[in-house]
């Protein structure tokens, strides 16, 4: 199978959407096909096998301090390229410029297109439009008109929960094209915790300004206002009185990093929170094991991977209930999911002084992570490719009415093979 992957955030840009490419790259090179990426110009190649294609960019003007790109949305030089390479499917990623790269490559050279709706831009709108108040009703609009006219063109779609499954389908009001929930798996072996001596984890600790017997609270992600980790430094103060021999390690860089220094000198804390800024991606693992407990009180994400990662590292999750979390989370079971703000503080010192309770959710969390694994995200993205493939040539020669009988079958099939790998995983 030769797959096109065409997507305007790539490395070495680091987010969930990223990571999301880089692991399906990966898995389906594993299986033998071939992955051509398609991405703005000063994106990096992760490995030296890979078949990267870039169109001339420049940098975003909203949200730079993402360190995204907008790249032209056509490159006669590339599209002659893609037609030498003969693809079998296009596969998107975004709803801009290499998205809409994508969907004229498709129409133009008759190749399927799927693709993967990883944002719910309505979440995000005010980095590029920063209207407060009532009138932020009609950017949510737009937001929802903008995704739902890019995504229905597609053979269809893939969300990584059911929380974005449940926004294209009332909130954009996509009807009569079907979507199909396939979380993003993740390499687990990495963050295994037992992959770091006790040497490596005093050392790394040492150069944080950490000490060996310390408990360490810790943040992986985006630096950003959609994180709310605001909200978790104004339970801080309550943590660190009752665990004087604590620290909030906050591992990431984003825009919101100068606002949350301020907030730590404002509640007398500053001493106690360290910020990495941005680590390489390789060394994150290293970062997870020496993490205690794992928060976040973000309700904005579409699946958050990092949560996935912090089970696979073995380090207990306090977080804020949000829908798709319920997905895979089942509070006091795999985690924690607090409703209120207040209550993060009373549930971290509980995790972190209650050995019993820190043990279940590190034991049935490592359980969650396996079931979420890169293995069987490429079974189900392999079987999506192939079906819609074989559809798309049959399609080819039939009627109307007999393409549409023929496709409700098809997208009916998808969905039962899906639910059945599914529960092929659980056994």
């Amino acid at each position: 199978m030769k797959i096109g992957i065409f997507t305007d955030a790539y490395n070495p840009v680091t987010s969930g959407v990223v990571t999301s490419i880089n692991m399906l790259e990966q898995e389906m090179k594993k299986r033998g096909h071939e992955v051509y990426v398609f991405a703005p110009s000063k994106s990096t190649q992760p490995n030296e096998n890979q078949s990267l294609y870039m169109l001339k960019s420049m940098p975003l003007i909203v949200a730079r301090q993402y360190k995204n790109r907008i790249a032209a949305f056509y490159s006669r030089d590339v599209a002659k390229k893609i037609k030498e390479l003969n693809l079998d499917i296009v596969h998107t990623q975004s709803e801009f410029s290499l998205g809409l790269f994508g969907k004229i490559i498709s129409r133009k050279y008759n190749i399927p297109f799927i693709h993967t709706y990883h944002t719910m831009w309505e979440d995000y709108i005010h980095y590029i439009i920063p209207i407060k108040g009532g009138r932020n009703i009609y950017t949510k609009r737009f937001a929802r008109t903008f995704s739902k006219n890019f995504a229905t063109k597609a053979e269809c779609i893939i969300t990584p929960s059911k929380k974005t499954e449940k926004y294209l389908k009332y909130k954009c009001k996509i009807k009569n094209k079907p979507i199909y929930v396939i979380p993003t798996g993740i390499d687990i072996i990495p963050f295994k915790k037992e992959n770091f001596s006790t040497s490596q984890k005093d050392e790394l600790k040492k150069s944080l300004g950490i000490k060996k017997d310390d408990k360490v609270i810790l943040f992986l992600g985006r630096v950003a206002e959609e994180k709310s980790i605001d909200v978790i430094m104004n339970n801080m103060p309550l943590v660190f009185k009752s665990l004087p021999n604590t620290k909030f390690l906050i591992v990431g860089d984003g825009p919101s990093k100068t606002d949350l220094e301020e907030q730590a000198k404002k509640l007398k804390i500053d001493d106690k929170v360290i910020f990495t800024g941005k680590i390489p991606w390789n060394e994150v693992p290293k970062y997870y094991s020496i993490g205690d407990v794992f928060v976040n009180a973000s309700v904005t994400e579409t699946q958050g991977l990092t949560f996935i990662e912090a089970m696979a590292a073995s380090v207990p999750i306090v977080a804020k209930y949000a829908p798709n979390l319920s997905e895979f989370i089942t509070n006091n079971k795999n985690g924690i999911l607090v409703k209120r703000e207040t209550d993060f503080a009373n549930s971290i010192i509980n995790v972190l002084t209650n050995k019993s309770l820190s043990d279940k959710l590190i034991s049935n969390g490592l359980e969650t992570a396996k079931m979420n694994s890169v293995e069987e995200f490429g079974d189900k993205l392999e079987m999506l490719y192939t079906e819609i493939i074989a559809s798309y040539k049959t399609r080819k020669d039939l009627s109307t009415n007999e393409k549409q009988k023929h496709s409700r079958t098809i997208y009916k099939r998808i969905a039962n093979k899906l639910l059945e790998l599914t529960r092929l995983k659980k056994q």
